[in-house]
């Protein structure tokens, strides 16, 4: 049988405040293999985007997680490896798309800069063949006018140019995983199954992809299409139910 990509058991993540002790996470488990997508559907505040933070270690203080949390990629323990180990996986085989393009953005350098320097850091490409690169994803996501787009501002661009932006870095290097953290709420339906689409390796290679939800959604749900494959194909999609601090269900999703 075929080992997991990704196997995450009883994973905790506290935060020790004054107030006391917050189990924002507490004793999660699941499995993500090759090419499959999950979801993590729940209401605000439930732990999706902690648990989504946990798996590539981006808890601040006085945020932890706990010992005896494992968090297995592609064989090794992410929990104990060293600061160099860790940076050399995020954003390379582990890619996240954040839920807050204006948060995740840096406004003092243009988008196609930002996009660029994934290139430049984990494939040791030439500045002007990241920038290149960087123009062709920008332009797989659907932003028009790609190349005089990259040469703009984070502040220039709308929400939902934004979040293609952070899309389009996630996709630079090719990950295994894309982590994506209610990534497409300002895009249109079609753009957003689009994106889901080519995040999901489905537009060429076998990527795995984590997805966060909101448990309540006007119009099509954001996990919806992720789940519907495209030309015959045979995939397994999983939707993970979370509330307080815990998944609550594990369903299929043809």
């Amino acid at each position: 049988m075929t080992p997991p990509l990704l196997s995450i058991r009883d994973l905790r993540t506290y935060f020790y405040t004054e107030a006391g002790v917050a189990r924002s996470v507490d004793g999660v488990s699941f499995d993500i293999g090759a090419g499959e997508t999950l979801g993590i559907v729940g209401e605000s505040g439930c732990g999706k985007s902690v648990t989504a933070l946990s798996i590539l270690r981006l808890i601040q203080p006085p945020g932890r997680i706990e010992s005896g949390s494992r968090i297995e990629f592609e064989g090794r323990d992410i929990v104990t490896l060293g600061d160099k180990e860790i940076r050399d996986i995020r954003g390379n085989r582990i890619s996240m798309i954040f839920q807050e393009p204006m948060s995740a953005l840096n406004p003092v350098f243009t988008v196609g800069d930002q996009v660029a320097e994934v290139a430049r850091v984990h494939a040791g490409m030439s500045k002007q063949q990241a920038w290149d690169r960087a123009v062709e994803m920008l332009a797989l996501t659907g932003i028009p006018a790609a190349e005089e787009r990259a040469k703009q501002y984070p502040h220039q661009l709308s929400g939902g140019m934004r979040q293609r932006v952070l899309i389009a870095m996630a996709l630079m290097m090719k990950p295994a995983l894309i982590i994506a953290d209610e990534p497409t709420t300002a895009l249109d339906v079609a753009r957003d199954r689009d994106v889901r689409w080519r995040s999901s390796g489905r537009g060429g290679g076998r990527r795995a992809l984590c997805q966060t939800a909101p448990s309540i959604y006007r119009g099509p749900h954001p996990l919806d299409a992720a789940h519907r494959p495209r030309s015959g194909e045979a995939q397994r999609h999983s939707r993970h139910g979370a509330g307080s601090d815990r998944l609550a269900e594990r369903m299929p999703v043809s």
